[in-house]
């Protein structure tokens, strides 16, 4: 037997919409699902379902998950269902729960049991704090390279100046002047910028950290 989730795309971009997965996790299907969403590609997913096959036959399937909407019970229905069901000639039973969609356009569907609409805001968050994680280690490590660099290239400058190779030492004009600086990574005399550099990097990953224990504090 294998498992799989149907992505329920209602725009004509082609994806691949059933995937095999290990197991029915409806948050990793859900961030999934956000993460295939394409309104650029004309990939607009609305929800998605499980199923499991055994020799090409389905033997199990979950009810629709999706992404957002509002629930109604036919007749009781606002506008933009009624609207909906008038302009698709739609018919469905008295006490019927139907789903209202808004996105990418107004879709109403039958809203059957099993079916369910999921809080996309706790995947949303874990999403972005994952993105933020990953681009704090990003950082942490540009400041370890960056320093290395910066270390080295000072050695470099000692290492001539001990060895009496004086022509080996970068040194650069300052502008509108007859002095001559040393150049360290190409930055003309401006050690400054190193310094700022490294600041700023610091500035972002306190940023992110203050981001993170917000998120962490809401979970």
């Amino acid at each position: 037997m294998q498992n799989y989730v149907q992505f329920l795309n209602v725009g004509f971009g082609i994806i691949n919409s059933n995937e095999p997965v290990d197991s029915w996790d409806k948050d990793a299907a859900m961030e999934r699902a956000i993460t295939l969403d394409n309104p650029d590609n004309d990939v607009k997913i609305i929800g998605f379902r499980f199923y499991e096959m055994d020799n090409g036959t389905i033997t199990r399937q979950s009810g629709v998950y999706y992404i957002l909407g509002e629930v109604f019970t036919y007749p009781k229905v606002d506008n933009d269902v009624s609207t909906f069901i008038k302009n698709t000639n739609s018919n469905f039973e008295v006490g019927q729960e139907l789903i209202k969609i808004m996105k990418p356009f107004t879709m109403v569907y039958k809203f059957n049991p099993g079916d369910e609409i999921l809080d996309t805001q706790s995947v949303l968050s874990n999403m972005k704090l994952k993105k933020e994680q990953d681009r704090k280690i990003k950082l942490e490590e540009e400041i370890v390279t960056y320093k290395t660099r910066l270390v080295n290239a000072l050695k470099a400058v000692q290492t001539a100046i001990e060895d009496n190779q004086f022509n080996n030492v970068p040194l650069s004009e300052i502008d509108g002047t007859d002095i001559k600086a040393l150049d360290i990574l190409n930055d003309r005399g401006q050690f400054s910028k190193h310094i700022d550099h490294l600041r700023n990097i610091r500035v972002e990953i306190m940023n992110i950290d203050k981001f993170i224990k917000e998120v962490m504090d809401d979970l």
